[in-house]
């Protein structure tokens, strides 16, 4: 049973502390919206002409770890640009 608190512990202060990167992550996507639209291209168009690089980044943070995280920056994210 302590393992488990220990864990779940571990995982709250991981996503603490993971939240300032994954809201910039977040705000960077949003921008990258834009970019899209502007360019006209859909979505599928636009990860296709990503490089390699971006395109794992963009895999590897939006992982099962970062879960916790992604969900606290995106209700901040979207509370501050109502």
């Amino acid at each position: 049973m302590n393992i488990l608190f220990l864990v779940i512990g571990g995982y709250i202060l991981l996503s603490i502390f993971l939240l300032p990167f994954q809201y910039r992550y977040i705000e960077a996507l949003k921008e990258r919206e834009k970019e899209r639209i502007k360019l006209g291209l859909s979505q599928n168009e636009y990860y296709e002409k990503m490089g390699f690089e971006t395109q794992q980044i963009h895999f590897h943070a939006q992982g099962v770890v970062f879960l916790g995280a992604n969900l606290l920056a995106t209700l901040i994210y979207n509370w501050r640009h109502k």
